[in-house]
């Protein structure tokens, strides 16, 4: 058997959400008005202990996060701590007051922002906060520049570049891909991230985006299944993909000193 090592854990909290962005990645978007289950992430806690102890962090996507009730959201993160894991959101930021209410509950919340006034509102909280820019049609080198800029103070800043379901770029300003160009450029599952002057910077990878499985993020659904794509989301494998599982850190020791025996 072979071995991955997880690099976080996604749990997807639900199919609604409050805004229509036509770069959205769920493909049930607004089909279901389900709620992921405490009991149903418990048990894909549990699992995914049984194959490692580091620290991992679990992020909360959607849909939108933010449209679970509160006190379920603060459950959500009271029972990651209690199986040891950091628990992220990234969220739309529409639903500030209640963004603001999680903040004791959660290790950092991504929140996508518009304007200076909106960075200027988590100002108070930038140890938690991961301020996010939207890499859309909107986003210019002056505009990418002034965000490195006004964000200084934030523990966490990221940029997450999107594309269409045919992977074309939304961006299309030539001096902000003639420097992403000029980046190295690391590799997580069907996606690629950099750093520019501190802030995280994230990419598809043509073809692969949305279609193939990320083998080092294992992913939970608001139905109870996990381990699967968007595209196949009602099946379920049981933390296993293509013959290989996630990493159990004694098993990867075993199958090291087995080969050195063999040598």
């Amino acid at each position: 058997m072979e071995y991955v090592d997880i690099d976080h854990v996604d749990i997807v909290t639900t199919h609604l959400c409050n805004k229509h962005c036509k770069f959205c990645i769920d493909k049930f978007i607004g089909t279901s008005n389900e709620f992921i289950s405490l009991d149903n992430i418990e048990k894909f806690l549990k699992l995914i202990r049984e194959y490692t102890d580091k620290k991992l962090e679990v992020l909360l996507l959607g849909g939108e996060p933010t449209c679970l009730p509160t006190d379920l959201l603060k459950d959500i993160a009271e029972l990651a701590h209690k199986y040891n894991f950091l628990i992220m959101m990234s969220t739309n930021g529409i639903l500030k007051k209640k963004i603001i209410d999680l903040i004791p509950y959660y290790d950092s919340i991504q929140v996508t922002v518009n304007s200076d006034e909106e960075i200027d509102y988590y100002r108070k909280w930038q140890d938690k906060i991961n301020i996010k820019l939207a890499g859309d049609n909107t986003l210019t080198m002056e505009k990418l520049d002034h965000f490195i800029e006004y964000t200084k103070g934030f523990d966490r800043r990221s940029i997450s570049m999107y594309f269409t379901p045919d992977f074309i770029e939304l961006c299309n300003d030539s001096d902000v891909w003639k420097l992403l160009d000029s980046l190295e450029w690391k590799r997580n599952g069907s996606y690629l991230y950099t750093f520019y002057e501190g802030v995280r910077i994230k990419k598809c990878i043509h073809g692969l985006t949305n279609i193939i499985d990320e083998e080092t993020v294992p992913k939970l659904y608001p139905n109870g299944n996990y381990n699967k794509t968007w595209n196949d989301e009602k099946l379920d494998d049981y933390l296993s993909i293509n013959g290989k599982t996630w990493t159990n850190e004694k098993n990867l020791v075993l199958k090291k000193n087995k080969k050195r025996t063999n040598v």
